[in-house]
């Protein structure tokens, strides 16, 4: 008899387990039909009645053939609802890489990429330090340069053929011009010296020294491998520097913030020419008409304005949550899973103690990554755009209480 019972448990087993081409509709469907089978299974493991059943498996012992049945329903019980969980994972996993793939290739044909260009983007992404979805390459320039800067520097370490860096950087700069990558607003902090305007002045400092070795320099050149700086010889010393030698160019942007960046020498002339390798090592002290300060509260939000309704992650007039990461009576940043774009408008609902704040419309400024514990969050800094004054006032009191707190405490 339970021999019986154990072939036609394995029988069921077999029948339902080659799911290799089930779609989410006939997982469910097999899963009910594994249910069944192992109640019946299960009823039917002993002809006893439900009480001689329980008295067989209580303080008396319970047959082995019991046991052994009812071991093997459930541990392929548990089986099953592990199979069925990783499978219904990687369903979605492969739902959103096909999703994603899609967006990129979309996004790429829409701004007129060439075929090499679509490979070198491809491989940007690849080079990037942590997974990204492949459309973040072309919508946020910090994904962007981060790639572009390992990128470059795989390049020249590897002592590339010139033609092939050349070829590398003429690719790379026409991927940049056409994701709009080529000017940085002056409300976005730079994140790269590939976003120094040309014509941007500033002081040359050596490694670690505070008075300047050229009092005003400016940018005169840049591509994807290198920039320039230039001074003028009859109005500074000639600075006599070699390559690998370290120096600091140290400018203000208007808007933005002080920068004090760290450089690399490639060479320099007599003619009051520096060259020198990229970084994304950027030192930068803002400008802040507010003082800003960290906060951890829910943020409702809903997306009012965008350039491309239809390529956006989130519905216009469609509600979604986040939760802020920092505010001041400027503006304020939020995470969310899902990503907004620069320039869009949107409507944010907030409290703070004592004060709630409804319909406040700010404007996204910039979009970064912030890794969590278990998913990659996208941070957006947006300004508020004609909030009241008195809601103003009641944020910048709340940071300054908070600030007073804050300063009790160390």
């Amino acid at each position: 008899m339970h021999e019986r019972m154990y072939i036609r448990l394995l029988e069921s087993v077999l029948e339902i387990f080659p799911l290799r081409n089930l779609n989410g509709e006939d997982e469910v469907r097999a899963m009910n039909r594994f249910s069944v089978v192992l109640v019946t299974v299960a009823a039917s493991a002993h002809r006893s009645t439900a009480a001689s059943l329980i008295e067989q498996i209580g303080w008396q012992g319970a047959d082995w053939g019991v046991i052994v049945v009812f071991g093997v329903v459930i541990g392929a019980a548990v089986t099953a609802l592990v199979f069925f969980h990783i499978r219904h994972q990687s369903k979605i996993a492969r739902d959103a890489h096909s999703a994603d793939e899609r967006v990129f290739r979309e996004t790429a044909e829409r701004l007129g990429f060439s075929q090499a260009e679509v490979a070198a983007a491809r491989n940007l992404i690849r080079r990037h330090p942590s997974p990204i979805r492949p459309q973040l390459l072309l919508q946020s320039i910090t994904v962007f340069e981060k790639s572009v800067n390992l990128e470059m520097a795989e390049l020249i370490g590897h002592n590339e053929d010139p033609r092939k860096l050349e070829e590398g950087d003429t690719v790379i700069s026409s991927i940049r011009r056409k994701a709009g990558f080529m000017h940085v607003p002056l409300e976005h902090p730079l994140v790269s010296t590939r976003n120094i305007s040309l014509g941007q002045t500033g002081a040359v400092f050596g490694r670690d020294t505070q008075t300047p070795l050229i009092q005003k320099a400016s940018v005169s050149s840049r591509n994807e491998r290198t920039l320039t700086l230039h001074y003028e010889v009859d109005q500074e010393e000639i600075v006599r520097l070699s390559p690998g030698d370290r120096i600091r160019f140290a400018f203000s942007r208007h808007n933005d913030g002080l920068y004090d960046v760290p450089l690399r020498i490639v060479n320099s002339d007599d003619a009051g020419n520096i060259v020198v390798y990229h970084t994304t090592e950027l030192h930068r002290n803002q400008l802040r008409q507010y003082v800003r300060i960290e906060a951890n509260l829910p943020v409702r939000f809903r997306l009012l304005q965008t350039l491309e309704p239809d390529k956006s992650e989130i519905p216009l007039r469609e509600s979604a949550e986040g939760r802020m990461s920092d505010i001041s009576g400027g503006g304020l940043s939020f995470l969310c899973e899902k990503s907004l774009k620069p320039g869009d408008l949107v409507s944010v609902n907030f409290a703070l103690p004592n004060s709630r704040f409804a319909g406040v419309s700010c404007k996204i400024l910039r979009i970064s990554l912030q890794e969590g514990k278990t998913t990659t969050y996208y941070k957006h800094h947006a300004q508020f755009m004609g909030i009241e004054d008195r809601k103003r006032d009641a944020i910048v009191r709340y940071v300054f209480e908070k600030q007073r707190r804050i300063s009790q405490w160390r």
